[in-house]
């Protein structure tokens, strides 16, 4: 009878109200992809696989509830949650993009493996350097800075500042070499500085009184002079004055913000990226743009930073001191220069341009 066929789709009608989106729990009338999701959670995952886009977690936990009730559904967790349930899509697929590590993370890594080869090669040095003296320390083995280990210990840090250079910011191997080593250039001195204020916090907690030159060597303002230079010449007293004044400038410009500010690890990851986009050399646009991109990328993964793992809803204060710093390290290079310069002329060593070419 024509009672029969209404009373059959008034069932499945009554059935598919008490059946749920196996995504996001909403209630259904029909099925997807084959499966039991909604048509919204059903055209996500289409999108989403279509474009090979990978979603990063909103609150970088990857456990974030997906439900309809939550009108702003984390996209990471909701493809993740389509792919737990068994949803498949197998249409025409644009193809997949190579998932791309956020630069804080990148920087984090080489950073760590810049600090390692330096120690490993610098402490080789510094064990077959004669009258290398030893500053106590509960944790790392530290080494008084002498000037007859400074010009090897400088070629180290180049050399591998170098790798750390091109694995950090893999996207300027777009750009001509020419003007790749000049950014180089413009950034050892930088990079430098981060790492010797880095190390100098995590082995001693402020600059005031010790500052590590290197990786394992360590300037002590409390030792008398005539113990980094034992030899009593004419260039003594020169020598003296240009560290005692690289030192007091140093201490006068960046150790108060550095103190002030208190940044984190990540931080000084940033600083890293920040310190290298900031520069003023004349290079083409598209090199410029490629760099901006870089200093974009850094602030969007501090914001991420700040907010899901910090818990900060207002960072001004934090990026604002983050700011000074890098402002104050480009002035600081100012003087870097002039003392590695005066540096390569006492030594008769040009060290940049040595130890890039070699």
């Amino acid at each position: 009878s024509a009672i029969c066929p209404l009373f059959c789709q008034f069932s499945d009608v009554m059935e598919g109200r008490n059946r749920l989106c196996l995504v996001c729990s909403d209630r259904l009338t029909s099925m997807h992809l084959g499966m039991d999701i909604c048509r919204p959670c059903a055209s996500f995952f289409k999108r989403s696989t279509t474009a090979g886009v990978n979603f990063p977690c909103r609150q970088g936990k990857k456990q974030c509830v997906i439900s309809k009730e939550n009108g702003f559904m984390c996209r990471h967790c909701r493809y993740e949650k389509c792919l737990s349930v068994g949803v498949a899509y197998d249409g025409p697929l644009r193809p997949r993009a190579k998932p791309v590590t956020p630069i804080l993370e990148l920087i984090d890594k080489e950073f760590k493996s810049l600090i390692e080869r330096r120690k490993v090669k610098e402490l080789e040095l510094m064990r077959t350097t004669a009258n290398s003296g030893t500053i106590p320390h509960p944790g790392e083995t530290i080494y008084y800075v002498g000037r007859n280990c400074s010009v090897d210990i400088y070629a180290i840090a180049v050399a591998e500042s170098w790798v750390f250079f091109e694995n950090a910011f893999p996207t300027l191997k777009q750009i001509p070499k020419e003007e790749k080593d000049m950014i180089f250039k413009d950034y050892i001195p930088k990079l430098c500085l981060i790492v010797s204020y880095f190390l100098t916090r995590k082995l001693w907690g402020d600059a005031h009184k010790k500052t590590m030159c290197s990786v394992v060597t360590c300037f002590d303002t409390q030792v008398p002079f005539s113990f980094y230079y034992p030899k009593d010449n004419g260039n003594k007293k020169l020598f003296e004055s240009s560290i005692r004044s690289y030192s007091d400038d140093h201490s006068s410009f960046f150790v108060p913000q550095f103190d002030r500010a208190k940044i984190t690890e990540a931080e000084f990851h940033a600083l890293t990226a920040l310190a290298m986009a900031e520069n003023d050399l004349r290079i083409s646009e598209e090199t410029q743009q490629i760099i901006d991109k870089i200093r974009s990328e850094t602030f969007e993964n501090l914001q991420s930073y700040y907010q899901n793992e910090m818990g900060i809803v207002n960072f001004s204060t934090r990026l604002g001191n983050l700011m000074s710093l890098n402002h104050i390290i480009q002035e600081c290079m100012s003087l870097h220069k002039v003392f590695f310069r005066f540096f390569a002329t006492f030594f008769d060593m040009y060290m940049s341009e040595t130890v890039l070419k070699r």
